[in-house]
């Protein structure tokens, strides 16, 4: 299959250069018209095409050029053609056939750039809704994302040299501008095996953001994930993660490696000595999770682990620790918090050093302990910030009471105390405003109400009015734009 992405507001051009080309490629190919090039092209992980082709006739400024220029400098193996109507379309076409960079798409299930564009504006604007959800997406399980996330309107040139300079420094990445919102997005991507270099291309953007010395902004990045799920999760996690810490705020950077699609289940062993770990940690203060640690490194090398692999399980045990540190403990020192150990594990170059140093981390952490458990207890602000950051999660009265060590009726009893209404009718309010923030987003009634919990429509919309005053559908129709569209 032979792909042709044109840049041009003009379906007759389409048309032509389908006729000429399939006089001899048939239905090997494929040309589709992306319309008017405004911003930076965004071209997925299977997605490159064979060629491209700007039409200016109708592009009076520079900007199309500029940002033509930009897509061809990113994708230098493949043709970049530019038609002002001066040249006869035959003999700009033509000799594509003739070009040896002119190659048919390897992998079938290419992506085409309408499917990357409505994925990404889905994205940007359905932050908490799967949008991949109703739209044919290729099988991307073979790449790990990390999302970059920039917020706030941009100039033209402004935003033409940020690309400039970070498509620069990363080969391996895609820029995408939502400027209704407006948002940018810089996403960073590696084939699944090679999470190594992705972290190092993670690890090194926000060094040179720290750095200063590139004038870069200050983005708010995802973490490491798989597949185009995986960049959602990255996505929704430099949008408003919250982690449960002594801060109570947003983490802006935070170092959590998801486990690979088709990852072989790990042994039964190593798994059983991670779990001794946790638990230990949990419930006993981490007196024994230094000898558990050092069984794991001894099975693993009982097992024959590669470096590479040692590291990659450590990486998801070491985060598996933090989770429970941070939802069990008030933890002293900003380190621990900020994740930089990922960055020191990938540099670990002998399986001893790697033991020493995950050893020293860990007593390091255990001794740093604020011993006084952060969430026994009841201190109602610490209760309704988590309420808030978990909203969109299962909040029963017991699941939130066991949480907090308290008995059900006595927590209600407290909270009813604390804040002078029902824990229900907080709950409920906090999941309406939720709501109407969604819809007003674009997000579909039944998928808001299916996210906060509710199953029955009915209910939900009864709800609804009762607490705004209007139906849900009343709330969409006000969001949407002057033309009709959401």
């Amino acid at each position: 299959m032979y792909y042709l992405l044109l840049f041009t507001p003009s379906d007759t051009l389409a048309e032509e250069i389908t006729a000429l080309l399939s006089l001899y490629l048939g239905d090997k190919l494929y040309v589709e018209n992306a319309g008017p090039l405004q911003g930076p092209a965004a071209i997925f992980p299977k997605g490159s095409p064979s060629a491209f082709l700007l039409d200016v006739r109708s592009c009076p400024d520079q900007d199309a050029h500029s940002w033509f220029r930009l897509l061809s400098s990113q994708h230098t193996h493949i043709p970049a053609l530019v038609y002002d109507g001066s040249t006869n379309l035959r003999e700009l076409v033509l000799p594509l056939l003739y070009d040896k960079a002119f190659l048919p798409v390897k992998n079938k299930e290419f992506v085409s750039y309408a499917q990357s564009q409505a994925f990404l504006e889905r994205l940007s604007f359905l932050s908490h809704i799967n949008p991949g959800a109703g739209l044919t997406i290729p099988n991307l399980s073979g790449f790990s994302f990390t999302v970059c996330l920039l917020r706030g309107q941009k100039k033209t040139p402004e935003l033409l040299n940020l690309c400039r300079l970070l498509t620069h420094l990363f080969h391996s990445s895609f820029c995408y501008y939502n400027d209704s919102i407006p948002l940018f997005l810089f996403v960073l991507f590696e084939p699944t095996g090679n999470f190594t270099q992705l972290e190092r291309n993670r690890q090194l953007l926000i060094e040179r953001i720290q750095s200063g010395k590139d004038s870069l902004p200050m983005f708010c990045l995802g973490v490491i994930h798989h597949d185009l799920a995986g960049l959602t999760s990255s996505f929704l996690e430099a949008c408003e993660v919250y982690y449960v810490n002594s801060y109570q705020r947003p983490c802006a950077i935070f170092e959590e490696i998801s486990s690979p699609p088709g990852q072989m289940l790990k042994p039964q062993k190593l798994m059983e000595i991670e779990r001794s770990i946790r638990t230990d940690i949990q419930f006993r203060e981490g007196s024994n999770a230094l000898q558990y640690s050092r069984q794991w490194f001894a099975e693993c090398r009982a097992l024959n682990y590669e470096l590479d692999d040692m590291k990659y399980d450590l990486i998801i045990l070491y985060s598996s620790i933090k989770y429970v540190l941070f939802d069990m403990y008030g933890l002293k020192l900003k380190r621990i918090k900020s994740g930089l150990e990922v960055h020191e594990i990938l540099s670990i170059t002998q399986a001893s050093q790697l033991e020493d140093w995950f050893c020293t981390w860990l007593i390091y952490t255990l001794d740093n302990f604020d011993l006084t458990r952060s969430n026994t207890g009841f201190q109602i602000q610490e209760v309704l910030q988590f309420i808030t950051n978990h909203i969109m999660e299962d909040l029963s009265l017991n699941t939130i009471a066991s949480y907090f060590y308290v008995n059900p009726s006595y927590f209600s009893t407290l909270f009813k105390r604390e804040t002078g209404q029902t824990y229900i009718s907080y709950i409920t309010k906090l999941k309406m405003d939720k709501a109407a923030e969604l819809i007003a987003a674009n997000c579909k009634i039944y998928e808001a109400a299916h996210m906060l919990g509710y199953e029955d429509i009915r209910h939900f919309r009864n709800t609804f009015k009762k607490y705004h005053g209007i139906s849900p559908s009343q709330i969409k129709a006000h969001h949407k734009t002057p033309d009709g569209k959401a």
